[in-house]
C-alpha cells in the first residue's frame, strides 16, 4: 500500500549539511571575544558536565588477554 503521496516540490530539503551553530554566529562571537580579550580567554570546555564516576571496577577475575597483548603471553621452559 502506498502512503503519504503528495505532488512534488512539497518536500523540504534534508539538513543533513547545516550547522545549528552557524545561525546563531557562535563562531564570530569566539573570534570577537578572542581578538579583545586576546587567545586563551575563551573556549570549549566541560559546559557544566561532570567527570567520570567515583568507582572502579574490580579486575579480580579479568581473563587473560594473551591473545592481544604479546607482552602477558604465557612463557614456557622445558627443562
Amino acid at each position: 500500500m502506498v502512503t503519504d503521496l503528495r505532488p512534488t516540490g512539497n518536500q523540504a530539503p534534508l539538513a543533513l549539511f547545516e550547522n545549528p551553530h552557524e545561525e546563531r554566529r557562535v563562531g564570530s562571537l569566539l573570534e570577537d571575544v578572542t581578538k579583545k580579550y586576546g587567545r586563551g580567554s575563551i573556549g570549549l570546555g566541560y559546559g557544566g558536565i561532570r567527570g567520570g564516576p567515583d568507582w572502579t571496577m574490580k579486575r579480580d577475575m579479568l581473563s587473560p588477554r594473551y591473545t592481544t597483548h604479546w607482552d602477558e603471553l604465557p612463557l614456557v621452559k622445558a627443562a
